[in-house]
């Protein structure tokens, strides 16, 4: 597979493409019915940059989950093996989710109503999107927004945090160690160390929340972390922690969860925070941490997120795609404080917020 079909090798569909472009003589067309994720998926983008590049998209049918008995949807498409040029090719979406299961018959209905969701595109279109998905569906403002707008990633300093290789050693539950070991608001390694403590509030992600919270950990960061540093390298091996991007740790940040449920979710994070491996996060200035968080849980994001990160890990590679334009600095702040603010008091009725004063019910009995 590598050697014969270098771009498809990913998956024996994609060789399939591969080899019917192969036989397929200059000026002829060939069509196919296959699985939808060679669309969009990373694993597959040399192949579909191969396929815009030398070929053109005449028509696609997007079936959705129903087709054959699929699982996992169908598409059906006509090509063309020729240099699209500035063709447009003529796209239908016969599901408005993805997660949509119906009849072949109510399916067929969708196809014959030759106005639902029909889509004309120029095939370059693609190729101006990181990674070329044939995102078809996006609008010309949409598409245009990854030409005109700066990556996430070039406007703030995103990071992977602390891989501590063993949690169940190395964490707790706040309410689990000593509070007179703990300290929750240092902002930086050195007040860290300064502070005597062993317990440092650790952000590792957690379940969908916007604006604020999950803040329920704790991390054995004493002396700098040297016990977490030195990890597995007792013996004189190899460390099987990564302590890495350190220069971040204790700062305040925008954070998110690499994995969801259903779409991303951006909260603020204040000073006093170790970041883990999975508490995805970006730092700068807090106004622009402000901004970029009132951006980043936007429905404009959400869109964005389908075409970047069409699973549901939404890596700190695919949010830095993020295309953000140049006005992100007339976003009003005020706007963000009161969102966190909000999310902030709800996070503290629960007793399990260390910030927690009193049940509000009985405090109106």
């Amino acid at each position: 597979m590598k050697d014969e079909y270098p771009t498809g090798k990913a998956d024996l569909m994609t060789a399939f493409m591969v080899l019917a472009q192969e036989l397929t003589v200059r000026g002829g067309s060939w069509a196919m019915i296959n699985l939808p994720s060679w669309m969009s998926l990373k694993s597959f983008e040399a192949m579909r940059q191969d396929l815009l590049e030398k070929q053109r998209i005449v028509s696609m049918v997007h079936l959705g989950r129903g087709i054959f008995g699929s699982d996992f949807g169908s598409v059906a498409f006509v090509i063309d093996n020729v240099v699209a040029k500035e063709s447009r090719g003529t796209y239908r979406r016969l599901f408005e989710q993805h997660v949509d299961v119906r009849s072949v018959s109510a399916i067929e209905s969708l196809f014959r109503d030759s106005t639902y969701n029909n889509y004309e595109v120029q095939q370059s279109d693609f190729a101006a999107i990181p990674g070329s998905p044939i995102v078809y569906w996006l609008s010309e403002k949409m598409r245009r927004a990854f030409s005109i707008g700066r990556p996430l990633s070039d406007v703030a300093n995103l990071r992977q945090g602390l891989a501590t290789a063993d949690n169940n050693r190395f964490l707790r539950l706040w309410w689990e160690v000593s509070d007179t070991r703990t300290a929750f608001t240092c902002t930086s390694r050195e007040e860290a160390v300064a502070s005597g403590a062993r317990w440092f509030p650790y952000n590792k992600g957690g379940e969908f929340r916007k604006w604020y919270g999950n803040h329920d950990y704790v991390l054995n960061w004493e002396h700098d972390g040297t016990e977490i540093r030195n990890f597995g390298a007792e013996n004189g091996g190899r460390p099987r922690s990564r302590a890495q991007n350190t220069s971040t740790y204790f700062s305040p940040s925008v954070s998110w969860s690499d994995i969801s449920s259903g779409e991303a979710a951006f909260r603020r994070f204040p000073a006093g925070f170790v970041h883990d491996s999975t508490g995805h996060s970006g730092f700068g200035s807090e106004t622009l941490l402000n901004q970029i968080t009132l951006l980043l849980n936007s429905k404009y994001v959400m869109e964005v997120m389908k075409v970047v990160a069409p699973t549901l890990h939404f890596h700190i590679g695919y949010v830095g795609l993020v295309p953000v334009a140049s006005g992100i600095e007339r976003l009003p702040t005020s706007t963000l404080e009161t969102m966190v603010e909000r999310a902030q008091r709800d996070w503290d009725l629960s007793e399990t917020s260390w910030n927690y004063e009193h049940n509000p019910l009985v405090a109106l009995a």
